[in-house]
């Protein structure tokens, strides 16, 4: 399963999705432009990742809560969901 994970964090941001994306955390995803037939690869907000070929949402929020509490980054909040099989999406 695909899963999406955002979180807001009080400090060490840089520290944390280097080791986030280090553990295999993509910050892009890839899909086609709206209106055409065009590839594209979409960069996400910048507390947000995507987690392909997870075992869990649970499993990805944990991974990621342990990474933040290494890094002392002080957690307010941290939303995961896994993302439907044929998932469409509309970026900028």
């Amino acid at each position: 399963m695909d899963v999406i994970i955002t979180y807001d964090i009080k400090k060490n941001h840089t520290e944390i999705k280097k080791e986030l994306e280090s553990l295999g955390y993509k910050n892009t995803i890839a899909g086609v432009s709206r209106g055409t037939s065009n590839p594209v690869t979409q960069q996400l907000p910048n507390t947000t990742l995507l987690k392909y070929a997870a075992v869990n949402t649970e499993s990805v929020f944990d991974q990621v809560t342990a990474v933040i509490n290494k890094h002392d980054g002080g957690i307010d909040r941290i939303f995961c969901a896994q993302l439907a099989v044929s998932f469409d999406w509309s970026g900028r």
